[in-house]
């Protein structure tokens, strides 16, 4: 690989320009179907298969190793050992990946059902898992999911990350005469496609908007009360989730 740098003065101002030229070699890139990179399996027909299969794998692994290291541990370290060492790997960098296919909400959800049996301590086939879940405290996950990118998007209204929400807002479009609970909404996007459909923008502008006011004109005041404000504002997705 070759490196050339060039100066030059626009407007009284030198830019430094990197022009890369790269030198013909015998490696040829491959056409591939899928690719992980930070810990997300992208496919080439912009669905999810692949990326929940390699989660709900690893998962899977980290249970098995949970479980054989804390099986006669207390309910409760049972219950830590979850939350802090498997649940994460089912959720992690969720806001982008949100499924919608009830094939891979079955997967996701068989690991996290297995899961609370073991906390449990419950086989019995006629146990109601849903019970074993309310008595946990556990959320299904594709509410967890929702509330992780409903968090995304506050941050990124209140300026707190670096997604940008200019182009979405239709505040501009308000006049006096606009109803109050209209206010901090944002404009609905036309989709074609399952793919588009279920991305971050589409479905979540319309989590968003069909939030309680109260939740969407929250502000942050201080840097200092971030956290507890976030936490907060958890608190009001999930119960209004729970509605």
């Amino acid at each position: 690989m070759n490196i050339a740098t060039h100066t030059y003065d626009n407007r009284n101002v030198t830019s430094l320009l990197l022009f890369i030229t790269l030198e013909q070699t015998c490696n040829v890139l491959s056409t591939v179907s899928s690719h992980t990179y930070l810990g997300i399996t992208v496919s080439s027909d912009l669905k999810w298969h692949e990326h929940i299969s390699n989660i709900c794998l690893k998962a899977t692994r980290t249970l098995n190793f949970v479980r054989h290291n804390t099986y006669c541990c207390s309910q409760e370290a049972k219950n830590l050992a979850y939350l802090s060492l498997v649940r994460p790997n089912l959720e992690y960098a969720a806001a982008a990946w949100d499924l919608y296919t009830a094939k891979d909400i079955q997967q996701l959800k068989r690991v996290q059902r297995r899961a609370a049996r073991f906390v449990k301590k419950d086989y019995c086939h006629t146990t109601s898992v849903t019970g074993l879940l309310d008595e946990l405290g556990w959320l299904p996950l594709f509410e967890h999911r929702k509330h992780s990118r409903l968090t995304v998007f506050y941050k990124a209204f209140n300026n707190l990350s670096a997604i940008s929400l200019d182009h979405l807002s239709v505040s501009s479009r308000h006049t006096k005469a606009s109803i109050p609970s209209n206010e901090n909404k944002f404009m609905s996007l036309p989709v074609h496609t399952d793919a588009f459909k279920y991305s971050f923008f589409p479905r979540t502008i319309t989590n968003w908007n069909s939030l309680p006011l109260a939740v969407r004109l929250s502000q942050l005041i201080q840097s200092s009360w971030r956290s507890a404000e976030l936490s907060i504002l958890s608190l009001l997705i999930i119960m209004t989730l729970r509605q």
